[in-house]
């Protein structure tokens, strides 16, 4: 898994990544899918316009750079937005250690907050929940991370695979709370 997101020294002692929690790829795929719907917009519209613009007299030549000028702008435009929403969907994370849940949430291009939201020892109850035939499908959904701090709940939305990463915290919850015995000493 890439630790990309978090320096190793960002890690304590002894503290090892379990899992890197990531929104859904068919969601990124829905945000793309309506920023081209947005893209063509324009150039069905442009034609429309230019048949009407001709017919009104007006100097085509003229009207035909102006569009052109705006459709390439527009372009531009689509093309931050999909880079932002890429960036967004990419660096926006869970990272869950031994022993901690660490929240990176990716806010435009070049803010990004981290924090910990939650140490495995305060968690009281995970909640996971696929929601409709493409959550089912797909196997995404949310997780809910109770605890019983001043912010009693914590939610990813869309994250890949909810039911695995429930059970890879319960797994680092038990593996915590373990007692650890040296080499050669009984059990």
């Amino acid at each position: 898994m890439n630790l990309s997101l978090l320096s190793i020294s960002d890690l304590k002692d002894n503290e090892h990544l379990v899992t890197v929690v990531r929104h859904h790829w068919l969601i990124l795929i829905f945000h793309v899918i309506g920023l081209g719907l947005i893209f063509i917009l324009p150039f069905i519209a442009v034609p429309v316009l230019g048949a009407v613009v001709s017919q009104s007299g007006l100097d085509v030549a003229q009207i035909g750079a102006l569009a052109g000028f705006l459709g390439s702008l527009w372009a531009l435009i689509i093309w931050q937005f999909l880079w932002v929403r890429w960036t967004d969907w990419y660096f926006d994370v869970w990272i869950v250690t031994n022993w901690r849940i660490i929240d990176i949430d990716q806010k435009g291009l070049f803010r990004r907050n981290t924090a910990t939201i939650l140490d495995l020892n305060h968690i009281q109850d995970i909640d996971t929940e696929l929601n409709g035939i493409l959550g089912n499908l797909f196997d995404y959904g949310s997780i809910e991370v109770q605890s019983a701090g001043t912010k009693t709940e914590f939610s990813f939305e869309d994250a890949r695979n909810p039911v695995r990463v429930e059970r890879l915290i319960r797994e680092a919850q038990t593996n915590m709370h373990q007692p650890s015995h040296k080499e050669g000493e009984g059990v």
